[in-house]
């Protein structure tokens, strides 16, 4: 299997586990749901007739008929046959050094497993192209032959190992001779030998190989492995198993370092070039700026493996369990005898469904519009369903909550009020169901209490308030669960502090009115006061008017006292100068006790207390 399977399988295995635990949910839900509208001791009497062992068994068709589609789509291959096809390609020999100086670890984890993990990106570069490998150290040989077989040539990478040649030491000629040898049995083409090693040259003899290399026009590409610096050798005790460092005969420890010249030399002396090993993409760049420039020759009759695809039994297989899975009822049969009950338990269950689809259908489109925020629809859908049930049961309780709570959110608190004192009052209301409607009563009580200015009828919303929120803490100790109901709790203490502000408000504003009474009234004393002492003000100017008219009159008769008054008129009948004064005192004084006329100060204050008032 290849690595693109494996990553379909564990995919195939993840969707199938996910499949699983939706199934499980949806059963857990239909359960719930199923609870809602009936009671649990009538479950089984209405569902009868309904297998679970049936319904598990479609679920499971289901699950590996989606599990036989996912390997179908992965397209499974078993089985081969050879096919001759033209390949068209380069010949590529990779030499891969195996001596003991490559288990040094300046390169991670060591130079030999670099080495190796380049080859492989090597290869999957070298999509068309014939690859071949050479193993050497103190010799060499020829591990894997030229072919198209990237599976053969692979297990042959794997298989390196610095054990896999007995004689020690580093002969780069004998890896460049062996290259010769393959190459010269091969047709005329281009001619590749790529050299993984650390370029330390134990023996001689190398430049009669690169000669013989030049002679056939085989380039030699070299990959540097390791650093300049070095580092020492460390190689596994085989009876102890612990880790020493390698020494040579004087038993001073060995140090191996890159020797890039060496390498630089033997490339450019055959029309290649040398690159160290630095990064993860060094074979792309060998493969880019090196191998894919030469042209590639043409080999003929090249013999493939050609794998069979047998996605077909799979998906086959697939569409017969989903025609099983379509085929089998959840209905399992039931005996003859009792016949008349069995007809009509199956019929009182077809009328259930009937109305609870309908009832879903329309509560499902409520839902929709609660979810849309389209809270006044909502409202509507969930009033029409309430004119259609006309039984007092848990599930018209569940439908007056929710008609409460659509309501509610559309901020018709007083509808929100009226459908969850309904839902309060069905006797057949879930202890769960009436805790929550108790809570949002109180919550529909509160925003009454808010909307009013009055502030006697506040007080009476919110102490209404308060009284639910006691109530919805109260059974939600009594339900499965005995938690408290710490958001009832918390609007109870926020009702009592806002009820005692009010309160505080009311006393300081009747504080206030009182003050303002006792104030109008002091202002009136002192206007009474201010008009009694004007008009004693007023009567005594009248009265000194009149005391000086009495004084001139007293005074007349004291200034005719020389002359006798006789008080006749004379005979021609023209009157004295005297009974002219008189009778001109006289009509005055009569006609200023006829009109009387306020001062324009006192007119003034009359004015002012009118306009307050």
């Amino acid at each position: 299997m290849h690595f693109e399977y494996s990553q379909i399988l564990w995919l195939t295995l993840l969707i199938v586990a996910l499949l699983g635990l939706f199934f499980r949910w949806t059963w857990l839900k239909r359960s719930k749901l199923l609870n809602q509208f009936v009671h649990s001791n009538l479950v089984k009497q209405l569902t009868l007739g309904l297998s679970p062992n049936h319904r598990l068994t479609k679920i499971g068709l289901l699950m590996v008929a989606v599990a036989l589609l996912l390997t179908a789509v992965a397209r499974p291959k078993f089985g081969f046959e050879w096919q001759e096809m033209e390949v068209k390609g380069l010949d590529i020999l990779i030499a891969v050094d195996t001596s003991k100086s490559m288990l040094a670890s300046d390169q991670s984890p060591n130079r030999i497993e670099r080495a190796k993990l380049a080859v492989q990106d090597l290869m999957h570069l070298a999509k068309s192209d014939r690859l071949g490998l050479i193993a050497f150290s103190g010799t060499a040989f020829l591990q894997c032959p030229l072919t198209i077989d990237r599976n053969a040539f692979m297990q042959s990478v794997n298989s390196l190992n610095t054990e896999i040649i007995s004689q020690g030491g580093t002969a780069i000629g004998e890896a460049v001779n062996e290259a010769v040898r393959a190459f010269k049995k091969e047709e005329d083409n281009h001619k590749v030998l790529v050299l993984f090693t650390d370029g330390e040259d134990h023996e001689e003899g190398i430049a009669g190989a690169i000669e013989k290399a030049k002679e056939i026009g085989l380039k030699v590409f070299t990959v540097g492995v390791g650093t300049p610096e070095g580092e020492l050798i460390q190689m596994r005790d085989s009876q102890t198993g612990k880790l020493d460092f390698l020494k040579d005969e004087s038993g001073n420890v060995v140090k191996s370092r890159l020797n890039e010249n060496f390498l630089r030399k033997i490339s450019s002396d055959t029309g290649a070039f040398y690159l160290p090993m630095q990064g993860a993409d060094t074979a792309e760049r060998l493969y880019s700026s090196g191998l894919e420039k030469l042209t590639p020759g043409l080999v003929q009759n090249q013999k493939i493996k050609r794998f069979t695809e047998q996605y077909r039994w799979p998906l086959g297989i697939a569409i017969l369990l989903l025609l099983i899975e379509r085929i089998l009822p959840e209905v399992k049969r039931l005996k003859q005898k009792n016949s008349n009950s069995i007809k009509q338990r199956t019929a009182a269950i077809l009328l259930f469904l009937s109305i609870s689809s309908l009832i879903n259908a329309s509560s499902n489109e409520a839902l929709s519009h609660m979810q849309n925020r389209d809270f006044s629809k909502a409202l509507e859908v969930y009033e029409e369903i309430l004119l259609e049930n006309e039984n007092d049961d848990a599930s018209k309780a569940r439908l007056q909550y929710n008609a409460g709570t659509a309501a509610y959110n559309a901020k018709d608190y007083l509808k929100a009020e009226e459908y969850f004192r309904k839902a309060l009052n069905q006797t057949e209301a879930p202890l769960s169901l009436q805790q929550r409607a108790f809570y949002n009563l109180g919550n529909s009580k509160f925003r009454l209490g808010e909307t009013t200015q009055n502030p006697d009828e506040k007080i009476k919303q919110w102490t209404e308030a308060l009284k639910q929120f006691q109530g919805a803490h109260n059974l939600s100790q009594q339900l499965d669960e005995s938690t408290e109901d710490k958001d009832a709790l918390f609007n109870s203490e926020l009702v009592k502090k806002r009820l005692k502000q009010l309160e505080q408000q009311q006393q300081q504003q009747g504080n206030k009115d009182q003050q303002d009474q006792e104030q109008k009234e002091q202002n009136s004393e002192e206007n009474k006061d201010q008009q009694d002492q004007e008009q004693k003000k007023q009567n005594s100017e009248e009265n000194k008017d009149q005391q000086d008219q009495e004084q001139k009159k007293q005074s007349k008769p004291k200034q005719s006292q020389d002359q006798p008054d006789t008080g006749q008129i004379k005979k021609d009948g023209k009157m004295t100068q005297e009974q002219v004064e008189r009778l001109l005192d006289s009509l005055k004084q009569q006609e200023k006790s006829l009109i009387y006329r306020p001062s324009e100060k006192s007119r003034s204050k009359k004015r002012g207390k009118i306009r307050d008032w």
